[in-house]
Parts: C-alpha cells; sequence; structure tokens
C-alpha cells in the first residue's frame, strides 16, 4: 500500500508511531534551496533532513532494509553522543522544557548502555515525568533494569 505524504511528516511521524526507524539510502531534488548539511560535526543529519524535506512530496513504501542496531551502533557511541548533546542544546537556544528534554535522552542513553549512576543525574535534571521516574528507580536495580531495555523501546 503506497501512501503520498510529505518527507517532512514521515521524518517526524515515526516516533510517534513508535515504528522501526525510518532509512533513507537517498534522496533526489531539484538543487534549489537545499540547506547547508550540519558541518561542526560531520554526522548529525536528522535536523538536515528535515530542512531538506520540507514542503517536498514523497512516497512512502514497504520496508526495503531492516536495520538491526549492534553494540558498534553510531547510537551507542560516545563521542556522537556527547556531540549530539552539545548541538541540541545549542539547538534549544535557553528554552528551558526543551534542554529537560534533551537531558532525559541523554539519562536514557546512559541508563542503556549501564552507567547507571550518570543516568541518574540526568535523570534529575531532565522532564519529571512517570516514565522518568520509573526509570530512576529501575536504575537501582540491574536485572530491573535490563529487563526494561529487553521489554521496552528505552532509546529512540
Amino acid at each position: 500500500m503506497v501512501q503520498i505524504l510529505s518527507a517532512h511528516e514521515a521524518l517526524t511521524g515515526w516516533k510517534k508511531n513508535k515504528v522501526p526507524g525510518m532509512y533513507i539510502s537517498s534522496i533526489l531534488m531539484k538543487n534549489e534551496n537545499v540547506p547547508r548539511f550540519e558541518e561542526r560535526y560531520g554526522y548529525l543529519d536528522y535536523d538536515w533532513l528535515l530542512a531538506v524535506t520540507k514542503d517536498r512530496k514523497c512516497v512512502e513504501t514497504e520496508p526495503v532494509v531492516i536495520k538491526y542496531i549492534a553494540g558498534d551502533n553510531l547510537s551507542y557511541n560516545k563521542e556522537y553522543r556527547l556531540n549530539d548533546f552539545y548541538n541540541n542544546l545549542k539547538i534549544a537556544d535557553g528554552r528551558f522544557g526543551a534542554m529537560k528534554r534533551i537531558c532525559g535522552t541523554r539519562a536514557r542513553y546512559h541508563y542503556v548502555i549501564g552507567e547507571t549512576k550518570e543516568s541518574r543525574y540526568w535523570f534529575r535534571r531532565s522532564n519529571l515525568s512517570i516514565k522518568n521516574i520509573l526509570y530512576y528507580l529501575s536504575s537501582y536495580i540491574n536485572p530491573l533494569r535490563k529487563y526494561v531495555i529487553n521489554k521496552f523501546r528505552v532509546m529512540a
């Protein structure tokens, strides 16, 4: 089943629907008004994809690639996560709510890789939500933390 929607909607909607991450192998477009790629770190492309696809049409098809996440995935790379954290803080530009969500994302990263003390530090600085409180509490009980990681999608 093919559904016509904007690429921007497809990229922003996948997290809400809790479907596996979207994989884009190429984007064909006219070379007009194309925003510059993120140049500071060289690999933070999600915001760039949002900017490129805004107000453009795409076709959503059945997935042709399945992404399996392994321990050596870029999402688990400490340097990448640190650069992503600082880049997102820069984008948040002092907005308190956004900064709290960014701290929650960093806390969940440390939670998943087993750095529980570090995760609790960032959870205390994140949004006061039921999920974050439960993650915080479960970080003290390692078997429960591992169960939560296996049963639920902790990191996006």
